[in-house]
């Protein structure tokens, strides 16, 4: 029976934190695509009031809805830019939470390596305990032998 890895403990914990990050990292990715889905509802919005602007222009001019046009064209681009913004430091963040998964998974591969190493050890140290117990009995088999005790 392998003995119990000494540092089990803090596997477990690494492995658990690891699990976490990629949590983490799993909800900043969809709040992400859910921030690049806003923005490109936002611009689809914009086109529509340049278009609506457009036609508002041509013919007879109706200055009261060409400003109302225009208020809400500015209002869409201020929204535009603050999501673009929200989806940079989001950006930010997704970049920070992978390093901190990349390096998490490297704490805890490292305690794998041990720990199989450990493992690895004690095997051979099995299997050389089992090769003397096995030179004994052919020692004392041949020594029996030899002095003519069955």
């Amino acid at each position: 029976m392998t003995p119990k890895f000494s540092l089990q403990p803090v596997l477990d914990y690494r492995h658990n934190r690891v699990e976490m990050l990629e949590v983490e990292l799993s909800r900043l990715l969809q709040a992400q695509q859910r921030g690049q889905t806003f923005l490109e509802a936002l611009k689809d919005s914009q086109a529509r009031l340049f278009e609506q602007l457009n036609q508002c222009q041509q013919g007879e001019i109706d200055l009261f809805l060409l400003a109302r046009l225009r208020s809400t064209l500015k209002v869409v681009n201020q929204h535009i830019q603050q999501q673009q913004e929200r989806l940079r430091e989001l950006a930010v963040q997704v970049q920070a939470k992978r390093q901190e998964v990349v390096t998490a998974r490297q704490d805890e591969a490292a305690l794998e390596i041990l720990k199989n190493k450990e493992i690895e050890r004690y095997q051979q140290e099995q299997a050389q305990q089992e090769k003397h117990q096995q030179d004994d009995v052919y020692i004392s088999r041949a020594y029996h032998r030899s002095t003519g005790v069955a």
